[in-house]
């Protein structure tokens, strides 16, 4: 029954579009509210852009689209490690500055275990998405002026002084679209989201697949 739920939820998020995505990592960011419909929309556009943009610089640059060839010349040390939960939140991967990946098994192999959706995603395709976000973060703090860098929100303005910070919804954004476009992946990687978290917890993932679908 699980393995033809997920397969039913598999084959949606696949046909979910790149704003419905971009506004469902907004709806999970602590700055949501300092941001207007009409903003979120332009900084999703530029933020998928940014994460193309990227994909591109690097395969001119060292001549490669394959993840694991990427991270063996940018010279980055990718290990595995077991815990995939931390509390109430899932890792599925981890950059450590400055040249540190962990890429956790525990995700993938319940997911392995479940039943993957038939057709729509493999282990392979998922370990090389996964290995592709990572190595776009750290890309992103090796780009000086990078769009998710230099975009920035206000928090409180005083006298004249404004504060400022960046939306860590757009790094994760632009990293989707960056490992989507390197591992010519056909959709949206947000999707293993919901669909690596519905095996620790099927109710919230089911929650999280509803508001994705009604964006």
């Amino acid at each position: 029954m699980s393995e033809k739920i997920l397969q039913e939820i598999a084959e949606n998020l696949a046909q979910v579009e790149d704003m419905s995505w971009g506004m469902y990592a907004f709806s999970r960011d602590i700055l949501r509210d300092k941001v207007s419909e009409a903003e979120k929309k332009r900084m999703i556009e530029h933020a998928i852009c940014c994460g193309y943009e990227m994909a591109d610089k690097v395969m001119s640059s060292l001549g490669t689209w394959d993840p694991w060839e990427l991270a063996g010349k940018l010279k980055l040390n990718v290990e595995y490690g077991d815990i995939g939960q931390i509390a109430d939140q899932v890792l599925f991967a981890l950059f450590t500055p400055p040249d540190q990946i962990q890429i956790m098994k525990e995700p993938m192999e319940l997911a392995a275990k479940s039943g993957l959706p038939e057709g729509l995603l493999t282990m392979e395709q998922m370990e090389r998405l996964i290995l592709g976000h990572e190595i776009f973060h750290y890309l992103e703090e090796e780009e000086e002026g990078i769009y998710t860098r230099r975009e920035k929100v206000v928090l409180w303005k005083l006298l004249g002084y404004k504060s400022k910070s960046t939306v860590r919804a757009l790094s994760e954004i632009a990293g989707m679209y960056f490992s989507k476009k390197i591992n010519g992946f056909p959709y949206s990687p947000f999707a293993l989201d919901i669909l690596l978290y519905y095996n620790y917890n099927s109710n919230e993932a089911l929650k999280m697949y509803r508001e994705v679908l009604s964006y």
